[in-house]
């Protein structure tokens, strides 16, 4: 049966409720080219991101009777950050030249994969980090092989009373993976063994 005091005490006991606001963005390494100064500026400037999708096809099976989904292969979606843009433009600079590494501006010609690709971590912390540069990650995920797709438009107007410019960009990768994760497993035993129940509310 549902209790407040037996969902509190389940989600004291994994430290609290998660806050999406406490998250790092890391470029760890970008294409050679791009000035490595101005990916690191970037992980300060990231307005929003998320955690990364991924997700499993499936397709019809018949043999007899009534058709079922089977999985046939996993998928990962795209991923959209946004960015504050300083006064000198650096960030939008950096992302045009990202763009020009994938396709030439003037030839159309397409640049090799493995010299256009980069890869970014995506950290989310406790809520009483002060700075995650400092702090180990309760999770965190490794994009590889990412590029920008969109560097989308920037919003300008002279009714928006003095607002912060920002950049969204948009990113294809080929697949993620975790590279910081709490055992859930050991997690699970933790709290049965505290709470001497195997069952949940």
């Amino acid at each position: 049966m549902f209790s407040t005091n037996k969902l509190r005490a389940q989600v004291a006991l994994r430290g609290g409720f998660a806050y999406s606001n406490k998250y790092l963005v890391t470029f760890t390494r970008v294409p050679d080219g791009l000035i490595s100064s101005s990916a690191r500026t970037l992980q300060y400037l990231c307005e929003n991101t998320s955690l990364p999708t991924r997700s499993i096809q499936a397709q019809d099976k018949i043999i007899y009777g009534t058709s079922y989904q089977m999985p046939y292969k996993h998928a990962y979606g795209e991923i959209s950050m946004t960015f504050y843009l300083t006064e000198d433009m650096q960030s939008k600079a950096f992302f045009d030249t990202w763009l020009n590494l994938i396709v030439d501006p003037d030839t159309g010609d397409i640049g090799y994969y493995d010299k256009y690709c980069g890869t970014v971590r995506i950290g989310m912390y406790g809520r009483d980090v002060e700075d995650p540069n400092n702090a180990t990650p309760v999770y965190e995920v490794e994009l590889e092989n990412i590029w920008p797709s969109i560097v989308a438009e920037i919003a300008m107007t002279h009714a928006s009373g003095g607002e912060i410019a920002k950049l969204p960009v948009t990113f294809q990768y080929k697949r993620w993976k975790v590279t910081e994760a709490p055992a859930a497993t050991t997690a699970i035993q933790d709290v049965q063994t505290l709470t001497g129940t195997t069952t949940g509310f």
